[in-house]
């Protein structure tokens, strides 16, 4: 039995076709299913159930009040009929059960003593992650094109920067740069070994394959392949910094006398101003011959107005590079063409570099995040699993998977005090906690029990807004229209032998389709798992309101569980905290 609502039932047959009722006896067994000890049903004399009467010939059914029957206990029960008048002489044969519950969740042992992870350790990655209901435009945008051409001459030739290539589809970077070797700016994954997009909060690196190409009468007469880098560091108060790199990916083709390359100019928006480098500026010649295989760098730091308090900017960086191309073939003019940076994103990326700057008191002074950048707030499962598990259950469990990266569902911080409160008591009213929980979970005497709701009350995911409140999970019942805790899986901790565990609720058979989760459990682990850490959290990655976050609950079930899927399959399963 994976359920908490146990059902014994039997069928009865009357000789004389009267009603019958059956009275049911519980006993413990031992693994070979023999009888040990009985087990009392209710607090009358024998300990038994009776069912109501049925047809001769029908099942008669009853349920066991919760709280009789243990967890992973071997059980046997048998029946006795009655027909109104007469019992039967013998009983029936035993018939065997075992009951575990919906949730049965092995928690590991706290190590009070586990540092709290770094709330900046979001590893680099390319998913672009836009605040809730953001549009993801600027005025001053252009859209997306195509390659960049010059003009035809007369004899039908041009030459142009094509779309930036695939990792798949670019040559293999042979090029030995220093950038490469180093990172670039001492950022050690932002380098010109592949062309690929990476970000954090506060580092952005777009690497690019970029083909030069001479064609005549659009038929392709020489190509050669450059890597283009540009790293912009978030690092002050007021200015970020933005790196370029450009080198050959392989030997510059001998179709070309020279290719000279140079900033035409950056661009911004508002207040943000580039300071352009002059041309002394570059580590290396921007020129390169045939067989040429040196690297070039270029530093240009940006300004921002940050003397007014309490505003927001969006800043979109661009650079447009100018390029003189040489042929070989004797033909002395060079070919003009450029190349724009924003002109050639590839797919679902194209606001990766997108910066937002404050004056407000988001973070610590002014400063600077790529907003599009999603960062990862991670539990300290080691030292408060109670609530890191609480919270693995219904992200691996549910179908909103919230703050699950891999299932690309955020937590968009919600940042209305109010909303938060009538969230939070909507799932969690006064009184639940105590009323449901076992004071076994607690860790000692100054430990009160506590409601810990998932999704959090302070995300638009919480299961207590409602989607007039822009709620985007309420935790409705059939036919309700305010968002309820009792529409969420409902689960407790208890400790049984040396462990902790988190069971599914006494009296209730989760379905894994809702939305939300409730739990009791200790108050110092439910209190200790956000509190300063949270706070420092939201703090160092400036986070605001409807900004989207990754929750990683740092457990892991080692591939041992079976998770309910949305056809009531229990989730019974060992963790183990990282």
């Amino acid at each position: 039995m994976t359920s908490q609502k146990v059902k014994l039932k039997n069928t009865v047959t009357d000789p004389d076709g009267d009603q019958v009722n059956l009275t049911f006896e519980v006993w413990t067994a031992d693994a070979a299913g023999n009888p040990k000890t009985k087990v009392m049903l209710n607090d009358s004399q024998y300990g038994v159930i009776v069912s109501s009467y049925v047809a001769s010939g029908s099942t008669a059914t009853v349920e066991v009040p919760a709280g009789k029957l243990s967890l992973n206990q071997n059980y046997v029960f048998h029946t006795n009929a009655y027909d109104g008048s007469l019992y039967e002489t013998v009983w029936s044969p035993w018939a065997k059960f075992r009951v575990e519950l919906p949730v049965d969740l092995t928690l590991p042992t706290p190590d009070y003593t586990a540092p709290d992870p770094s709330s900046l350790n979001t590893p680099p990655d390319r998913r672009q992650t836009r605040p809730l209901g953001s549009s993801g435009s600027l005025a001053a945008q252009r859209a997306q094109g195509g390659e960049q051409c010059s003009e035809k001459d007369a004899d039908g030739r041009q030459v142009c920067f094509g779309k930036q290539l695939s990792k798949d589809e670019a040559p293999k970077n042979v090029a030995r740069s220093m950038a490469r070797a180093e990172g670039t700016a001492g950022v050690e994954w932002c380098h010109t070994d592949f062309p690929d997009i990476l970000a954090t909060r506060f580092t952005e690196c777009d690497v690019r394959s970029v083909p030069v190409i001479i064609r005549t009468d659009g038929v392709p007469d020489a190509i050669a392949y450059f890597m283009f880098l540009r790293m912009i560091q978030l690092d002050g108060q007021n200015s970020f910094t933005e790196h370029l790199t450009i080198e050959p990916a392989q030997q510059i083709p001998t179709d070309f006398a020279e290719i000279d390359l140079a900033i035409n100019e950056h661009l911004c928006q508002g207040s943000c101003k580039p300071i352009e480098p002059d041309d002394g500026a570059w580590t290396d010649k921007t020129w390169w011959t045939p067989g040429d295989m040196h690297s070039t760098s270029v530093t240009t730091p940006y300004t921002w107005d940050a003397s007014t308090a309490g505003q927001q900017y969006l800043f979109k960086p661009d650079i447009k590079i100018d390029a003189s191309i040489l042929p070989s073939d004797g033909k002395i003019r060079p070919f003009m063409t450029g190349y724009q940076w924003s002109l050639d994103y590839s797919g679902g990326v194209e606001d990766m570099d997108k910066i937002r700057c404050d004056t407000t008191d988001a973070g610590p002074g002014t400063g600077c995040v790529f907003v599009n950048h999603a960062p990862t707030y991670s539990f300290n499962a080691k030292a408060f699993p109670q609530a890191a598990a609480h919270a693995w259950l219904i992200q691996k469990s549910t179908p909103k998977h919230p703050g699950s990266m891999q299932d690309q569902k955020p937590l968009y911080y919600m940042g209305d005090s109010a909303q938060n409160s009538r969230s939070r008591n909507r799932i969690c009213p006064t009184g639940w906690a105590k009323e449901n929980g076992d004071a076994s979970a607690l860790v000692d005497a100054a430990d009160e029990l506590n409601c810990d709701e998932f999704a959090f009350a302070s995300t638009y995911n919480s299961g207590g807004m409602s989607s007039p409140e822009g709620g985007l999970n309420p935790a409705l019942l059939p036919g309700g229209t305010t968002p309820t805790g009792a529409a969420c899986i409902g689960t407790y901790a208890k400790k049984q032998g040396s462990a902790v565990h988190l069971f599914s609720l006494n009296g209730t058979d989760p379905t894994f389709t809702e939305v939300c989760g409730r739990s009791a459990i200790s108050g110092m682990h439910n209190q200790e798992s956000m509190g300063n850490h949270f706070a420092t959290f939201m703090r160092d990655n400036r986070i605001m309101d409807k900004d989207p976050y990754w929750l990683d609950t740092r457990m892991d079930d080692g591939g041992t569980c079976t998770y309910g899927t949305g056809g009531g399959q229990p989730v019974i399963c060992k963790l183990t905290a990282q």
